[in-house]
């Protein structure tokens, strides 16, 4: 093989991709991808400062779930306008669409328009982190791919560093604007490299954007958050029924498509595929519960300094990394006794926030975040094996790509959910901390719930189907 082409046994070393073009490269990549991680972690730590001065608590949790929603809009159409208009206008584009929505952000007059100008961040922030992975190939040597892809996990653990106390700068109520105005300058630095260095040209055949099912996904996740909007049983029962027959006939028009978002047969819970589906959406569910409020309630109900608050809720991340790197190396054969076990410890987890989340102490609570992160760990990439083995050979690519976005439905979901069961607990602007306790306690003890049908699911069906295939 020749030297323009090296093989991917080819020796590297991490000064490969810190000298020279690649250096540029590498920096610019992972500048991206810090952008997109960063801002969830800054957002989470000034939200409760942002509630205090603009109101709309029940507005809170739709800071989240829309950008999770955009976060999957920008994935699924970063191929389709890198084929269209080629990766330098769309990766540049994406990066300027985060800055215009950091900046309607920081300029929002109230709650409402802030959440809008979240799904913006979100679309942006969505593509630019897809389309860094997907340039990784197109701007390095295969030899080099997994080095390069080690520096943007890597990146991830900079954000978790660096975002709580970037946001705590700006934890007050008359600052909180500065932390989304600040960031948008770097946006348009990123836009300029991406401009001057990325090349690719449109293709002549571009992938269509599966429109429909994203819109019907999304329109399922604002019926769901607005049922945060009301106290009437009546209507958030509407409201949640009109949002699963959307979601269920995006399904199945998925099903249909020819170029699908997820492999045939996601959505049947009594097969191993549709199983570990239904186990990432619950599971991510439960963590967008842990992610929503843990800074708000630190706050409110234990007076704990923003960066602080943004610490204690970066135990998470932490420990994700942590227990999936210690279990890493663990043979297939274990790979449902740790979906098994990772859930298990989330169910403590949640339980356990449930039961400290008023009366303290903060020790308790943070090493009840500290079991959610580990838990996490624990079944994260087991499962996403599982997934990969469990889907049809011709379907394995589009398993793996594809978890991210199951993920993120069920970070979107589970934040609409969350805020319908605070607010229909109490919380209201301005509720004093017995009843804000009332509610974080429904909160966390409809998360455990959740977490009891992730376990039951493990249980029954990856389990039994285990036993299966001994039994050949």
């Amino acid at each position: 093989m020749s030297q323009s082409t090296p093989s991917p046994d080819t020796p590297s070393t991490w000064a490969d991709i810190f000298t020279g073009q690649y250096a540029l490269y590498t920096f610019m990549l992972n500048g991206g991808m810090l952008l997109f991680a960063i801002n969830q972690f800054v957002v989470a730590t000034i939200m409760p400062s942002v509630v205090a001065d603009l109101g709309g608590v029940s507005f809170l949790t739709w800071a989240f779930s829309l950008f999770a929603v955009g976060s999957i809009i920008g994935a699924a159409g970063a191929s389709p306008a890198r084929e269209r208009w080629g990766a330098r206008q769309a990766y540049a584009g994406a990066a300027l669409m985060l800055g215009i929505g950091l900046l309607g952000a920081a300029f929002s007059p109230n709650m409402e328009t802030l959440v809008g100008w979240r799904l913006v961040q979100g679309i942006g922030g969505g593509a630019v982190a897809a389309q860094s992975y997907g340039l990784v190939a197109a701007m390095f040597p295969v030899h080099l791919r997994g080095r390069v892809l080690s520096t943007i996990s890597t990146t991830w653990g900079i954000a978790t560093l660096g975002g709580p106390a970037y946001g705590a700068l700006f934890s007050q109520e008359s600052l909180w604007r500065a932390a989304f105005w600040s960031l948008a300058p770097l946006c348009l630095v990123f836009v300029a490299l991406a401009w001057r260095y990325v090349k690719g040209e449109a293709s002549a055949s571009a992938s269509r954007l599966p429109w429909w099912r994203l819109v019907l996904l999304a329109l399922a996740v604002l019926l769901l958050s607005a049922t945060s909007l009301t106290t009437d049983t009546l209507h958030q029962g509407l409201l949640a029924i009109a949002a699963i027959v959307m979601t269920a006939y995006a399904f199945v028009r998925d099903a249909k498509a020819e170029r699908s978002i997820f492999p045939r047969g996601v959505t049947i819970v009594t097969r191993e595929l549709g199983a570990l589906y239904w186990i990432f959406f619950l599971v991510s569910m439960m963590i967008s519960f842990v992610n929503t409020y843990t800074t708000f309630y630190l706050q409110v109900l234990h007076g704990i300094a923003p960066l602080s608050a943004g610490y204690l809720y970066a135990i998470q991340s932490f420990l994700w990394t942590t227990a999936a790197l210690a279990v890493a190396s663990q043979p297939a054969s274990r790979t449902t006794a740790l979906v098994i076990v990772g859930i298990a410890l989330l169910v403590v987890s949640s339980a356990g926030i449930a039961w400290t989340v008023a009366s303290g102490p903060v020790l308790a609570i943070a090493i009840a975040i500290a079991v959610n992160g580990t838990g996490i760990g624990f079944l994260n990439n087991p499962a996403i094996q599982k997934i990969i083995v469990a889907a049809p050979d011709d379907q394995k690519q589009l398993a793996g790509s594809s978890v991210q976005t199951i993920r993120n439905m069920g970070m979107s979901f589970g934040a609409a959910v969350a805020g319908t069961v605070a607010v229909s607990a109490g919380l209201t602007d301005g509720a004093p901390k017995p009843v804000v306790a009332k509610a974080m306690h429904w909160v966390y003890g409809v998360n455990t719930l959740i977490g009891v049908a992730a376990i039951a699911i493990a249980l029954l069906v990856l389990i039994r189907t285990d036993r299966a295939k001994t039994d050949q």
